[in-house]
């Protein structure tokens, strides 16, 4: 844990000398402990991934190359990213800002037809106040395609926006610096956005890939 915690001081350490420690409305609203989450995330995700993988670029030439290969089917968002940040992640309270996410699930016959089951799950989201509000989610699946116990552990990893959560405000605070920021919120209050599309937009936009918003915005709905 004392190894892990300097790890993190250090990361952040070495963001903010390189102006990634900004304290502007989207970090105000995000809260202190998401918005260090968040640029570990980032750190560890530019100085461990993307040195990895594109060694001979520059950062922002490899966000773009990464992007690039997303939208050409060649890479996948998790591949390669540490476990040890993929696991601060998903205990992280970050998550639960930017998701509602299951904590069980079960299987129903489908009341409108017999041809295929429902896998349905309870959601938590976590609500401005702290406390939290039950939800629901439920996807039909064919029994012959996938096992019960398989779609059961699938679905506990489903996802969806927590509209109420403080990354899709941190978001909206933000929304009016750019024509993508804008596009992007309006179109993420509507629903979930495909990792694939939105790593499209990104490279459609011709966005800069060092600002700051982008690159969160890569970290969160693309990467993870």
């Amino acid at each position: 844990m004392r190894i892990l915690k300097a790890l993190l001081s250090s990361l952040l350490i070495f963001g903010c000398l390189n102006g990634e420690c900004q304290n502007t409305e989207f970090d105000k609203i995000l809260g202190k402990e998401n918005t260090e989450t968040l640029n570990y995330l980032v750190a560890d995700f530019e100085n461990d991934f993307l040195k990895r993988k594109y060694p001979n670029l520059d950062t922002e030439s490899a966000y773009r190359k990464y992007l690039t290969e997303i939208v050409n089917g060649n890479t996948t968002t998790r591949n390669g990213i540490s476990k040890k940040s993929i696991a601060i992640f998903k205990k992280s309270n970050l998550r639960l800002e930017i998701y509602c996410v299951a904590d069980s699930t079960w299987i129903e016959p489908n009341p409108w037809t017999d041809k295929n089951l429902l896998v349905k799950a309870r959601t938590r989201c976590i609500n401005p106040d702290g406390t939290f509000e039950n939800g629901a989610m439920e996807m039909p699946f064919y029994e012959k395609e996938i096992s019960r116990d398989s779609i059961l552990k699938r679905y506990m990893n489903f996802v969806r926006t927590n509209h109420n959560g403080k990354y899709l405000k941190a978001l909206n605070a933000i929304s009016n610096k750019s024509e993508f920021l804008s596009d992007f919120v309006k179109a993420k209050e509507i629903g979930t956005i495909a990792f694939y599309i939105i790593a499209e937009w990104l490279l459609d936009y011709n966005v800069d890939l060092n600002d700051y918003y982008i690159k969160r915005i890569i970290l969160i709905d693309i990467v993870y």
